[in-house]
């Protein structure tokens, strides 16, 4: 058994409470909440997470992360009307199907614009920016540390965090700077609600209130 490295934090179990999912396996629905229907599904050799945000009164969705695969991404999507596309950032295991979501759908892109050249045109996301799908508003965070244009999205008992926050603590960072960077964005993550529904851009789920007392342990292991 491999050895566990200084300052692992405990991880939750792989059940459907933690939206376990597989590449190509089937998708997890979580339960509907203040209108808002939430799919996840999981594609290509980095176990990407794709969710879909649908709001229950106009069909109307949002795709978070064209991450590759997207004839799955489209088979997920086609019973909504999709509206656009939301980007967490754009690590290239995150974009490989925009362009061929973009010429079936012929909708926008939106990414933050840290982020660079995307492989399709797109269009700016800022701090406080809000996305409306339907009736619904998500609100967008700059959440940078991962990268310098990460986003994440907060909508009702939900945060999509990208590559920023898993369990077990943030994501992947090149320097001392980017990781103090991206600790400041975990900060302002955990001051959500402790039964906020953390969705990463892999693998399982978690809670704010289950990560929320280890962000002390993560800044002392840097990393």
């Amino acid at each position: 058994m491999a050895e566990e490295r200084p300052g692992t934090t405990p991880h939750p179990p792989p059940t459907a409470e933690f939206g376990s999912v597989e590449p190509g396996g089937p998708a997890h629905a979580y339960e509907p909440r203040d209108g808002m229907a939430v799919t996840k599904f999981s594609v290509g050799p980095f176990d990407n997470n794709v969710y879909i945000v649908r709001c229950e009164q106009t069909n109307k969705a949002l795709i978070i992360d064209g991450a590759t695969d997207p004839e799955r991404i489209l088979t997920e999507a086609k019973t909504t009307d999709v509206v656009a596309i939301v980007q967490t950032h754009a690590h290239p295991d995150h974009v490989q199907a925009l362009e061929g979501l973009v010429a079936a759908l012929k909708i926008p892109v939106y990414a933050h614009t840290g982020e660079g050249r995307l492989p399709v045109r797109s269009e700016p996301l800022g701090d406080g920016s809000v996305v409306r799908v339907g009736a619904l508003e998500i609100s967008v965070w700059h959440t940078p540390g991962h990268t310098r244009g990460s986003l994440s999205f907060v909508a009702p008992g939900f945060l999509f965090s990208g590559d920023t926050l898993f369990p077990g603590g943030p994501g992947r960072t090149t320097s001392r700077p980017y990781f103090r960077q991206i600790m400041e964005s975990v900060e302002r993550m955990v001051a959500l609600g402790d039964d906020t529904q953390v969705c990463p851009g892999h693998g399982l789920d978690t809670t704010i209130g289950r990560e929320r007392q280890y962000v002390e342990t993560w800044r002392a292991r840097g990393w």
